[in-house]
């Protein structure tokens, strides 16, 4: 990790109006004041009017390289220039194009020289970490609002040193020889890695979709987004983006139903009710609530003075917001221990059934008064969304030792709820907030997450000269350029001679692959993006549609979608391993260091694949 983003959490209301302080773990501060942050403000006096989220600049899209520190000691750069990629002939720079720089507080400029023949000498990572700070790296990036056909360039000269050279700061001078807040780009870090490490992670970094969002995510966001892996979904059609909400919170917290209505409101305002799914997972107000419960009354006068005819009346704030979101809430309720009714949630999770389970928990609890700690309660809960009463409730007690692990690491990090992670499930990318927000406000949050999914995809050319969108594609990576880059040129003669296929073993395949190797070559995650790739491009075929699978082996990797084909060809070097190859309809064997050419006509398949084989 070389490159770091900003440490930000969303703004919280103090008074716990909004948001409700869990007493198991600190508050954590809020931030303050820089660019891009989010700081959305919730609910804020008893007294006063439903929150709304604060507007949220956007991250800039046309970065052509975004924030970053150079991981070397020293660059020099000319000022870029442009060129027609049809021509080839120089243009003027576009507008707004150009080297940008950032200083230690965020403040940022353009590039502005006079002289189109001068050099920049510009200072990296290694320079100001040798000098304990003497020298200060520069923080800059470049911007390329330019249309598709126009490219851009510059000469560069990194220096670096021997890649094994320790990145060590002088004695005393560590804390200087860093970077601090929300725009460091290098912090400890950097310290004691080789040169060739940091180029690596440098690499790393800048072909990954979240250098396009920098100052965007909080390290929050990170932690949380690693404690809850996004469950994909199948791929849809591509009409709009599938989002997960990881929802922490208790489910006595009013404020959280409360905002749970305003967000199912929103989603179903943005017609996202097919692309949306919320899980809830375990931030308990209280784990130490007896068994009995206490009485609402006694817990509002107690921890915030309220009488019981403030709480009982119509001006009771709480009682309007709930009015507007559709919930009336009953003030007779009582404040129960929660731990069981999370056991069951965790069931209903396995069958599918959580978030109906949830609401219909919460309207029980904050409109009936029912006593959701009681087991006879839980029982008919599950039972009414149409699970197994008593193979649930035997299930929640298998999942007790779960659920408290859950509750202890969230409670670690969080000290209000409710508290929401929203993220595309593309790309991961999202937000993450808390507090009790109003419809309007939900919309908007939900606009920013479909924005910043936007930064993952690619729409590429299909079979039958259909358009085919690639959810987990990665457009900033090289090979995403390269055809593009192409605009549809193509060597008028083959380009490679002989010899440019020579290998190291020049022994025949066959005898490498005389006994089958039933091997996958990839983790399961890989895996499932292949599958999704191939769904992607087969529904773009018409019924009837024919597949060549080249270097092929017992498993193609092929999606359901294959059914709908009506031939299937495997190509390989093994038999067995191609007779267990399920979706095949028939099967070809053929070394193609020998013979290049197959036995089917041109134009017999409507998509060819060739996938782990080089």
């Amino acid at each position: 990790r070389t490159h770091t983003t900003p440490v930000k959490t969303a703004g919280h209301a103090s008074d716990g109006m909004a948001t409700m302080q869990t007493p198991s773990a600190p508050v954590k501060p809020t931030s303050t004041g820089y660019p891009l942050e989010l700081s959305g403000s919730l609910a804020g006096s008893l007294a006063g009017s439903a929150a709304e989220v604060s507007e949220v600049p956007q991250p800039e899209t046309d970065y052509w390289l975004p924030w970053h520190v150079d991981s070397n000691f020293v660059t020099i750069l000319h000022k870029e220039m442009y060129a027609s990629e049809i021509t080839g002939e120089f243009i003027p720079e576009p507008p707004g194009s150009g080297l940008m720089f950032m200083n230690e507080v965020g403040e940022t400029t353009m590039l502005n020289c006079s002289d189109p023949n001068a050099l920049l000498l510009q200072m990296g990572a290694f320079a100001q970490i040798y000098t304990g700070g003497k020298l200060k790296a520069c923080r800059h990036a470049v911007l390329n609002p330019v249309k598709p056909g126009v490219a851009r360039f510059n000469y560069c000269n990194f220096w670096y040193v021997p890649w094994d050279t320790l990145c060590t700061a002088p004695e005393g001078m560590e804390a200087a020889a860093v970077n601090k807040g929300w725009n460091a780009m290098m912090d400890e870090s950097y310290l004691n890695i080789t040169m060739k490490q940091s180029f690596t992670a440098f690499r790393q970094f800048m072909v990954s979709p979240e250098a396009r969002v920098q100052f965007s995510d909080s390290q929050r966001f990170k932690e949380l987004s690693a404690l809850l892996p996004i469950v994909r979904r199948k791929q849809g059609d591509g009409s709009g983006p599938d989002i997960q909400v990881d929802l922490l919170t208790d489910v006595r917290c009013p404020f959280s139903f409360i905002s749970q209505m305003n967000l199912q409101a929103a989603i179903q305002n943005m017609g996202l009710q097919d692309s949306v799914v919320v899980r809830y997972h375990p931030v308990f107000l209280n784990p130490n609530v007896p068994k009995e419960g206490e009485s609402l009354d006694d817990y509002l006068w107690r921890e915030f003075g309220y009488t019981k005819d403030y709480a009982h009346s119509e001006d009771y704030p709480l009682r309007r917001y709930g009015r507007e979101a559709g919930v009336e809430m009953n003030p007779n309720r009582r404040v129960v221990n929660t731990f069981d009714a999370f056991c069951v949630i965790h069931a209903a999770q396995e069958k599918g059934l959580q978030h109906e389970l949830v609401q219909l928990l919460s309207r029980w609890y904050f409109e009936e008064a029912k006593d959701i700690s009681d087991a006879s309660v839980l029982r008919a809960a599950a039972e009414a969304v149409g699970l197994d009463g008593e193979a649930t409730m035997q299930r929640s007690q298998e999942l007790r030792g779960a659920v408290q692990d859950r509750y202890e690491e969230f409670s670690a990090m969080l000290g209000e709820v409710p508290h929401f992670l929203l993220r595309e499930q593309a790309s991961g990318n999202g937000l993450e907030l808390g507090g009790l927000r109003s419809v309007d406000a939900w919309e908007q949050v939900l606009q920013q997450v479909m924005e910043r999914g936007k930064f993952m995809g690619m729409t590429i050319d299909g079979p039958h000269g259909r358009q085919v969108r690639l959810d987990q594609a990665n457009p900033f990576t090289p090979v995403s350029h390269a055809l593009p880059a192409q605009h549809g040129w193509l060597p008028t003669a083959w380009p490679y001679k002989e010899e440019d296929f020579s290998r190291m073993d020049e022994r025949p395949d066959d005898q490498m692959y005389a006994e089958p190797r039933l091997a996958e070559h990839l983790d399961l995650d890989s895996l499932q993006s292949i599958t999704d790739t191939y769904e992607a491009i087969f529904k773009a075929c018409p019924d009837g549609f024919k597949v060549l699978d080249l270097c092929s082996s017992w498993n193609s990797h092929y999606p359901a979608e294959i059914q709908r084909a009506s031939q299937v060809a495997v190509h390989g070097l093994n038999s067995v391993e191609l007779e267990m190859n399920e979706v095949a309809t028939e099967r070809h064997i053929q070394d193609l260091n020998e013979q290049q050419k197959l036995p089917w006509a041109d134009n017999t398949f409507d998509v060819a694949t060739l996938a782990l084989s080089v």
